[in-house]
């Protein structure tokens, strides 16, 4: 849908038309909340608008962010819940997905809907690799989509989307592009399977609102992994996506105001509302700092927030 659009004003309108059907049809009540002791509680605020997060080994977080008052993006980096967030580097415009390439940061830039919806034909956008020591960082693509998510295999290979298009580009191993190496509507989150035989992607404006995976060794193999369809009206918007050890994956729901969990059986259940946009989500990786059994997500509000119990968390019996 959005790949046939013009303008931010297309975009906004489609917002405009998502919300709209969210509010008319009650959809984020119809899905369950999910079953244990989940809680949340927001840790910083007022960051700007926040656009993706990702933890590290040391129980640091990153954030890929456009400050307050400006155009141009910023990955930041916070120690530890309640330490004052530090500027990792500057790019331009347009805040990307984030994912580790060993002990650097892969950031995309350029993720904007101007480049987004004209991304399939001319792709302008682009990834960095980004020493976290050094605090700098070099380009290693600059010929993607629009690099709204973003996901590296264990072989080297990087996969970035497009949520504005119909392409889901690739970088290989040895650093070529390729474009369009899967057609997918709308991709947006990216996580890979545990045995990366599977890439998951969130899709933003599909109707109805699903998940799909992707056979890495065979992109045209495009299916349908979880739908919304019988369970919600209108288009809660999925954007980033993050998954466990067991294979269940957790969703954004940016219009809902909301973070979903989808267990291993398809189902969908509430972990967390109230939520201004959120955009991504990840879980910490550390035994101190942010913790490796919390899940944190970010949001355009410009809040980061804490979620417990989402592991534990299962869809409600009966």
């Amino acid at each position: 849908m959005l790949g046939q659009m013009r303008g931010l004003q297309a975009f906004f309108g489609a917002v405009l038309i998502v919300l709209s059907g969210l509010a008319a049809g009650s959809a984020a009540a119809e899905v369950p909340p999910c079953s244990g002791p989940v809680s949340k509680s927001t840790l910083y605020s007022d960051l700007g608008r926040l656009e993706s997060v990702i933890a590290g080994n040391s129980g640091r977080l990153y954030v890929s962010l456009t400050p307050t008052g400006s155009t141009a993006s910023r990955l930041i980096s916070i120690r530890k819940p309640g330490k004052e967030p530090s500027t990792v580097v500057d790019g331009p415009g347009g805040p990307g997905g984030l994912a580790w390439d060993r002990r650097r940061l892969l950031w995309g830039y350029g993720n904007a809907a101007e480049a987004g919806e004209t991304g399939d034909e001319n792709p302008v956008s682009g990834l960095y690799r980004v020493n976290l020591r050094k605090r700098i960082s070099s380009v290693i693509s600059d010929r993607l989509g629009m690099a709204n998510g973003v996901a590296r295999a264990k072989n080297g290979a990087i996969y970035a989307s497009n949520d504005f298009g119909m392409k889901l580009d690739r970088i290989t191993p040895e650093g070529q592009t390729v474009n369009g190496w899967a057609s997918i509507e709308s991709a947006n989150g990216l996580v890979l399977s545990k045995n990366e035989k599977y890439l998951y992607a969130a899709q933003t404006f599909a109707e109805p609102s699903a998940i799909s995976k992707i056979e890495i060794a065979d992109p045209a193999n495009v299916t349908v992994w979880a739908t919304t369809e019988g369970v919600i009206t209108g288009n809660p918007v999925f954007d980033g996506l993050a998954r466990d050890g067991k294979g269940n994956l957790y969703v954004a729901a940016w219009a809902a105001g909301e973070v979903w969990k989808v267990d291993s059986s398809r189902r969908f259940c509430v972990l967390a509302t109230g939520l201004g946009r959120p955009s991504a989500l990840s879980f910490g990786r550390g035994k101190k700092g942010f913790r490796s059994a919390r899940l944190y997500t970010v949001g355009f509000n410009g809040e980061l927030t804490e979620i417990r119990g989402a592991r534990a968390a299962s869809y409600p019996a009966g």
